[in-house]
């Protein structure tokens, strides 16, 4: 449950000054997501395995959202948020604290303005045309390693802002390198219309000298990364369309990734979510196609609290089967060509 704790600059010390009557909030949130997962071709030998891991939609987490009114419809903002593995307790992100979203800003009818370790713009560009809007498991729909390090981002400059029916969004993420700006540095932006029922994104990002491809180590690349996609309501459901091309320059990978899905609830409580995936990866005079496909039914008992059950294929075929039998990349294959998954989860909102 959402706790807010009123704050008013008097109870920090109470002078005459009007700028101590500015009203705020703080905002507790969270989310825990668990399930329990059986997969195949879990090593070299083939073997199966069932795990308990996070959540197939979301990760879980837990924020702190603060907002403060400042006059004349202008507020600063804070979010920190923290990601961590519901069946170890551990944080993620390496263990980083806040290792989700760690950002201050403002906003006011000019848009929003912040600072910080955010999602990056081509991140929430795919996602807004994904069914499962870019899934926490890895494996289903558009794998979030295709652009390493482009998830998320420290030391973000971003702007968003809002336009009758356009959305603007920009960034730049800075690399800290003495002698260069550009260098280790991310600069992206994207765009999108939204008019009735349609919806039509369209978004682009350079990821400069990154070293690592799927979590394979690669010779230091730039990475550009262009997505155009769009979505549809259809009565009570809605209809996702996207394209994602990849182009990792000096390691010499090229990915481009399709994504059809819907979403379709069927009465208050019942939701369905199917998708299906196509990516081909050019990598030196090799090619090849990961095709994966999913299914979701979720039961929702409230708002806060939902189970669901999640079934999903995947297959690879030359140069995708390749690159997955590597060792670190994301989702490893073990040098198997097909995966199937199965899940049931729970999952609470406070």
């Amino acid at each position: 449950m959402k706790q807010q704790l009123v704050l008013c600059a008097a109870a920090i010390g109470c002078t005459v000054s009007p700028l101590a009557q500015a009203e705020g909030s703080v905002t507790l949130y969270g989310l825990v997501d668990t399930t329990i997962r059986y997969t195949t071709n879990e090593n070299a030998a083939g073997d199966r395995k069932v795990q308990m891991s996070d959540g197939v939609l979301t990760g879980s987490r837990w924020g702190i959202l603060g907002k403060e009114e400042l006059g004349n419809n202008y507020q600063a903002l804070f979010v920190l948020e923290s990601g961590f593995a519901p069946d170890t307790g551990q944080s993620l992100q390496g263990g980083r604290l806040f290792g989700r979203r760690a950002f201050v800003g403002l906003q006011g009818e000019f848009g929003t303005v912040t600072l910080g370790r955010q999602f990056t713009v081509i991140h929430e560009a795919i996602a807004i045309n994904d069914a499962m809007a870019l899934a926490n498991l890895g494996l289903v729909g558009f794998q979030g390693g295709n652009y390493t390090g482009g998830v998320r981002q420290d030391n973000m400059l971003k702007y968003t802002g809002i336009f009758g029916g356009f959305t603007f969004a920009a960034q730049h993420a800075f690399g800290e390198t003495a002698g260069s700006f550009a260098r280790s540095s991310s600069t992206g932006g994207s765009i999108t219309y939204a008019t009735g029922p349609f919806s039509l994104t369209g978004g682009y990002q350079i990821i400069r000298d990154t070293t690592t491809y799927f979590g394979v180590t690669v010779p230091t690349s730039d990475q550009k990364v262009w997505t155009v996609g769009g979505n549809y309501k259809l009565g009570k459901g809605k209809l996702f369309l996207n394209y994602v091309h990849s182009d990792v320059d000096t390691a010499d990978y090229r990915n481009q990734a399709a994504h059809l899905g819907i979403s379709y609830p069927i009465d208050g409580s019942w939701t369905v979510i199917a998708l299906g995936n196509y990516d081909h990866l050019n990598h030196a005079s090799q090619s090849g196609n990961r095709y994966g496909g999913s299914i979701m039914v979720d039961y929702a008992f409230s708002k806060r609290t939902d189970v669901y059950a999640e079934a999903d294929y995947t297959k690879l075929k030359g140069a995708w089967t390749s690159l997955a039998s590597q060792n670190g990349f994301t989702t490893p294959f073990f040098g198997h060509d097909n995966r199937v998954g199965l899940t049931v989860g729970v999952r609470h909102k406070f």
